[in-house]
C-alpha cells in the first residue's frame, strides 16, 4: 500500500512539472498577465482661431502598437490644458512605403475623450499617423506624425 501511494505520488509531481526545456521556454517569454506596450503621441495642434479650443494638444494613444487589431484613444486638451468638448477628431493611418492607406480609425465620441478598439494595421513599418481637430463648423487642423508599428 505504501509503495503505491508513493508512487502516485511521484507521478502526480511528474505529470504538473513541464520539462526542462519548456521551463527554459516559458522564462523567455513575457510573464503572464503582462500589459502588451502601447505608443503615446502628443499632437499639438493650432486653428488659428483666438477660443480656448482654437489650440492644444491632443493625446494619442495606439495600443499595442502591433501588427494586428489595435485600440486608438484620443484626449483633447484646450490652451488652457483643460479638457475640452469639441465636434470631430479623426485618425488616419497610412504605411507609404508599401502604398497602404488611408486607414480610418473611424474614433466614435465616448463623451470626453474619442476611441476605437478595431483599427487593423496589417503590416509592420513606420506608419504616418494623421489626426485631424475639427473645433467649429469652420476651423480645422490636421497634423501628421510617425509611428512605429512592431510585428
Amino acid at each position: 500500500m505504501a509503495v503505491a501511494a508513493v508512487v502516485l505520488m511521484i507521478t502526480t509531481v511528474l505529470t504538473g512539472t513541464l520539462p526542462s526545456r519548456a521551463q527554459a521556454e516559458a522564462a523567455q517569454q513575457a510573464p503572464v498577465g503582462a500589459l502588451p506596450p502601447t505608443t503615446e503621441i502628443t499632437v499639438p495642434f493650432d486653428t488659428g482661431t483666438d477660443s480656448v479650443t482654437g489650440s492644444g494638444k491632443v493625446q494619442v494613444t495606439l495600443d499595442p502598437a502591433r501588427v494586428g487589431e489595435n485600440g486608438v484613444q484620443a484626449v483633447v486638451y484646450g490652451s488652457d490644458t483643460g479638457l475640452v468638448v469639441i465636434p470631430e477628431v479623426r485618425v488616419t493611418f497610412t504605411l507609404p512605403s508599401r502604398k497602404i492607406g488611408p486607414i480610418d480609425a473611424e474614433l466614435a465620441d465616448r463623451g470626453g475623450y474619442w476611441s476605437t478598439n478595431s483599427v487593423n494595421l496589417p503590416l509592420a513599418g513606420n506608419w504616418t499617423m494623421k489626426t485631424t481637430v475639427r473645433v467649429s463648423d469652420v476651423d480645422q487642423v490636421s497634423v501628421e506624425r510617425r509611428v512605429r508599428v512592431e510585428p
